[in-house]
């Protein structure tokens, strides 16, 4: 059995999720091969970035608004085809990729 790389938005966490052969968590982060990669790290983090400004976290509130317009959710989309791109062309087969993300909830806020 290969390592698992799951990729999920989560406010306030990086996308990759990496699982052993077991199906148990080791990290939150870049594989230990790809660690200092700043080119997928910025790719990842650029889309969590964005991410969780669809999130009000204040001393008073904490909760999910949505996403503004359109046009930032298009923006979220692309960030995320061009860092799963990124981590495709990296992996080369390497690690099973798990994409969990999905766009669906991401409605817009009034």
């Amino acid at each position: 059995m290969i390592k698992t790389i799951r990729l999920l938005l989560e406010y306030n966490t990086y996308c990759i999720w990496l699982y052993d052969e077991d199906c148990e968590i080791i990290d939150n982060d870049n594989p230990p091969e790809w660690d200092d990669d700043a080119e997928l790290t910025n790719a990842f983090m650029a889309v969590s970035d964005l991410y969780d400004t669809f999130f009000v976290d204040n001393e008073k509130e904490f909760s999910f608004i949505g996403c503004p317009n359109k046009e930032t959710e298009q923006k979220l989309r692309n960030l995320f085809a061009v860092a799963l791109d990124l981590l495709m062309k990296k992996n080369n087969g390497k690690y099973q990729i798990k994409n969990d993300v999905s766009f669906d909830h991401l409605y817009i806020a009034n």
